[in-house]
C-alpha cells in the first residue's frame, strides 16, 4: 500500500495538485466576472457576495503556496523511497511460477546522514570496499550539493550507491559496478555504470545499474 501512495504522489502528486487549483481560480474567476457584469452590481447583496469570493480567493492562494511548497520539499523524499523499494524488489521467475526476491544482500541509507555513510564505508574496508567506490564516482564532489544516500551490494556482485538531491524537482544519480573476485582473492571490477534519473522517468530503474544485461 506504501509503495502505491509513493508512486501515486511521484507521478500524479504534482499534476494534480495544479489542475485541482486551476479549475477552482478559474470557477472563481468566472463567478467574479459574473458580478462584474450585472447591471445591479452596487447592490448590497451583490457587493457581499464578491466579498466572499474574493475573500475564498485569497485564502485559497494561501492554500495552494502551502501544499506547493511542502509537496516540492517533499519529493525528493518520495523519490530516494520508490528507488530503495526498487532496489528491494526483483522479480525472479520459476518452476512455481513469478516471484519476488530482494537482491541486496547488505545496505546503508536510504538517509540524509551523508557524511555518517562515508566514514562507514571507509571505516569498513572489506565490506564496503572505498577503493573501488573511487573509481566509479568521486563522492567529495557528489556531496557538494546535500541530498540522501543509499549504498547497496547485492548478491549477483553489484555495488551501487544511489544519491538523491534535495531539490524542489526530483533528481536523482546512481552509480555502480560489478565485480568478480579473482583466483588470488582480488576484486576486479568488469562493469562500470552510472545514470541520472529525473521526473518523469521512474526512480526504479536505478535497480538496473551495473547490471550486465539490463
Amino acid at each position: 500500500m506504501l509503495t502505491i501512495t509513493y508512486f501515486f504522489v511521484y507521478f500524479l502528486g504534482l499534476p494534480l495538485i495544479l489542475l485541482y487549483f486551476c479549475l477552482r481560480f478559474r470557477s472563481q474567476r468566472e463567478y467574479l466576472n459574473f458580478f462584474g457584469g450585472l447591471d445591479n452590481r452596487a447592490s448590497k447583496k451583490n457587493k457581499d457576495r464578491r466579498e466572499k469570493v474574493e475573500k475564498k480567493r485569497y485564502w485559497l492562494r494561501i492554500i495552494f503556496i502551502v501544499i506547493l511548497i511542502v509537496f516540492l520539499s517533499s519529493w525528493h523524499l518520495v523519490t530516494s523511497e520508490l528507488a530503495d523499494i526498487r532496489m528491494r524488489t526483483e522479480m525472479k521467475y520459476g518452476g512455481g511460477g513469478i516471484y519476488s526476491e530482494n537482491p541486496v544482500v547488505v545496505s546503508l541509507g536510504p538517509t540524509y546522514d551523508v557524511n555518517g555513510v562515508i566514514e562507514t564505508m571507509k571505516n569498513k574496508e572489506e565490506r564496503w570496499l572505498p577503493d573501488q567506490v573511487k573509481e566509479v564516482v568521486d563522492l567529495d564532489h557528489l556531496v557538494n550539493f546535500k541530498g540522501r544516500i543509499a549504498v547497496y551490494r547485492t548478491y549477483d556482485q553489484r555495488y551501487i550507491i544511489t544519491y538523491t538531491y534535495i531539490l524542489p524537482y526530483p533528481i536523482i544519480k546512481s552509480f555502480g559496478f560489478k565485480y568478480v573476485k579473482t583466483d588470488d582473492g582480488q576484486l576486479k571490477i568488469i562493469k562500470k555504470d552510472k545514470k541520472t534519473i529525473f521526473y518523469p522517468l521512474a526512480p526504479g530503474i536505478v535497480n538496473n545499474t551495473a547490471k550486465l544485461v539490463a
